[in-house]
């Protein structure tokens, strides 16, 4: 099996396409932007146009963009060794109008690299065919049904045009199972709603909802049975939590945010929610959370194996799970350093012990005085 470990350019170009979609694969890379789809699948046939969609339609977003400047030189990187590895002629960057000056530099350093495409600022969902129809020409579009050899249609996917659209996260994901040897254990995601002052996260997989939002500053107490929490924002969603203090959710390999609303009102009523871009960036809390619910598996995927067993010290980093052969599966990694409590429901749980998010508040105090 290929290493997951560091790698220069040079070393990523040299890569195989098998070996590099098996890292992808075994990275636990998926749709970072909600949907999840296993990206490995992705590159198995190569396609001559990548598409990065940039375009973060949800109302209060901020992580992509963040990403995205924060990051440049390695989207750079990464866009040379995907035309090496998998023979990709062209890569365009999707754009909203509203966002160009955010992404000016790309623009000023392309040198034939990549493209930067502006698309008008409608909301579409994260669709992937409205992203391809905005970009190219009409003989570029993806077909509305395919004909199968038995006879039946199908709808039209990306690669029947010739694409493979991956959004900002999921691409920065495969940079740093590429090039840095990195799972999946955390996720981008913010905590954000009326009143609340925007929070944005590196939240380990599994971390506790209600333990972000206490340390976004809401007051669990207070507003206890008065608050619903969105896994998404104002349109793209799912209910995180319907009434604070009932139950709770965890960050999953696609959540982006959790929404913070007054119990019984439609997510929908705060489409037009303005965010402050966060002073702080993105705020990392691996390791400075109480515990975590690792999931070996989701949405599309076949649960991987468990490589661990209750009672066992496990470290950030460290893989709990290997893919499975049937259908879809990816790698599972440790998202918190701690002791395993349970396997169960295809989760494991891992208790970090005195890395509560007191302890992890104090932290932060101390280095912001340093």
């Amino acid at each position: 099996m290929v290493e997951m470990k560091k790698r220069t350019l040079d070393e990523v170009k040299a890569l195989s396409r098998e070996d590099a979609v098996e890292l992808i694969r075994q990275a636990g890379v998926v749709g970072a932007g909600g949907g999840g789809f296993p990206t490995y699948f992705k590159y198995l046939k190569p396609m001559p146009r990548l598409v990065v969609n940039c375009t973060e339609s949800e109302p209060g977003y901020w992580a992509d963009k963040l990403i995205h400047r924060e990051h440049m030189g390695e989207f750079m990187e990464l866009y040379e060794a995907m035309r090496a590895v998998f023979g990709i002629e062209r890569i365009v960057m999707g754009v909203h109008y509203k966002d160009e000056e955010w992404f000016e530099p790309y623009k000023e350093n392309a040198n034939g690299l990549y493209d930067v495409a502006l698309i008008p600022n409608k909301y579409s969902m994260g669709e992937e065919k409205t992203l391809i129809k905005n970009i190219f020409e009409k003989d570029m579009w993806v077909p509305r049904r395919i004909e199968m050899p038995d006879g039946s249609k199908r709808p039209g996917i990306p690669p029947d045009a010739g694409h493979v659209v991956n959004n900002s996260e999921t691409l920065f994901n495969i940079y740093r199972a590429l090039f840095l040897g990195k799972p999946v254990a955390s996720k981008v995601m913010q905590v954000f709603g009326p009143g609340l002052k925007l929070s944005m996260y590196r939240a380990p997989l599994g971390a506790s909802a209600t333990e972000l939002l206490e340390m976004s500053g809401v007051d669990l107490d207070s507003e206890a049975g008065k608050l619903s929490v969105i896994d998404g924002g104002p349109y793209l969603n799912e209910m995180g939590i319907e009434s604070l203090g009932e139950g709770d959710a965890f960050v999953r390999r696609t959540t982006n945010g959790f929404l913070v609303i007054p119990k019984g009102i439609a997510s929908k009523e705060f489409a037009d929610i303005k965010t402050d871009l966060p002073e702080d960036g993105i705020v990392s809390l691996v390791d400075k959370v109480s515990g975590v619910n690792v999931p070996l598996g989701g949405r599309f995927l076949k649960p991987a194996e468990p490589l661990v067993s209750e009672g066992d010290e496990v470290e950030f980093g460290q893989k709990i799970g290997e893919p499975v052969d049937e259908g879809f599966s990816i790698g599972a990694w440790s998202s918190a350093t701690g002791t395993v409590t349970g396997i169960k429901d295809e989760v494991v749980a891992i208790d970090c012990g005195e890395k509560t998010a007191g302890k992890a508040e104090a932290e932060a105090e101390a280095e912001a005085a340093r």
